[in-house]
């Protein structure tokens, strides 16, 4: 894998790896160990791009394993979705796993920046010397160009959209009956962030969009200014204490 000062990023590009992921998938049953698939390849096993390629699957969320790589949920419903919705929403969920694409996005607002202003938003993100993202620009580039292709009118899945988020106070449940034994029985998802309060069928996609929903959040909230962040921060804490006791099932 690549790696800017504390952040990583894939090796090669979404494409690619998705077309690793569909062979493993097509001709290895999902299943394939290291050595088969360099042998797919036509890579030495212990081979340094052989790594990258492996590292890549990990980082987009195709593939999971290290001596043995299996496809993924996530990479099954990129490489089989059953909708082009699906697709789409899987495709978006794998991009958004890799926090320096998420971040970059963030920042440009799904635009395309200029060379100068990409340069600076790697520096200022990454800390990394100018020399070392210099080398590594145009992959990030094209990361980031594939990104905005896919993330731009992104929608949230099926359970989880827009019209479902609506204000603590128009909400007939109470804050205080939201607990883990609640959530338990009734199989629903429930989360309360700020103002907004979320309630979704449990199940592993919706989970999963939730994640990408609180890292959007939390990207959002390091980016504002520090007395901004702060009071986001403490608003948070303040409306989803609730949850900080809660017991393990």
């Amino acid at each position: 894998m690549g790696k800017l000062g504390t952040y990583s990023y894939p090796d090669i590009r979404f494409g690619d790896a998705v077309e690793i992921a569909g062979r493993i998938l097509n001709k290895f049953r999902g299943t394939v160990t290291v050595k088969g698939l360099a042998w797919e390849l036509g890579m030495a096993e212990n081979s340094g791009t052989l790594f990258a390629k492996s590292a890549a699957l990990r980082d987009f969320g195709l593939v999971e394993g290290r001596g043995e790589l299996r496809v993924s949920d996530l990479g099954r419903r990129v490489l089989l979705p059953t909708s082009p919705e699906e697709g789409r929403q899987a495709r978006a969920q794998a991009f958004q796993r890799v926090d320096l694409l998420r971040y970059l996005y963030e920042r440009f607002e799904g635009e395309a920046p200029d060379d100068s202003a990409l340069l600076i938003a790697l520096e200022e993100i990454t800390r990394a010397p100018r020399e070392e993202i210099v080398r590594r620009f145009t992959l990030i580039q094209k990361h980031l160009a594939d990104a905005s292709r896919v993330l731009k009118g992104l929608r949230l899945p099926m359970g989880l959209e827009p019209a479902t988020l609506r204000p603590i106070a128009e909400s007939s449940i109470p804050k205080e009956e939201l607990t883990a034994e609640d959530s338990a029985t009734s199989r629903e998802l429930q989360l309360v962030a700020g103002t907004v309060k979320l309630t979704a069928a449990l199940t592993p996609e919706n989970v999963e969009a939730v994640i990408v929903l609180l890292q959007g959040i939390k990207g959002s909230m390091e980016k504002a200014a520090p007395g901004a962040r702060a009071a986001a921060r403490a608003l948070l804490a303040a409306e989803t204490g609730e949850f900080s006791g809660a017991k393990p099932l």
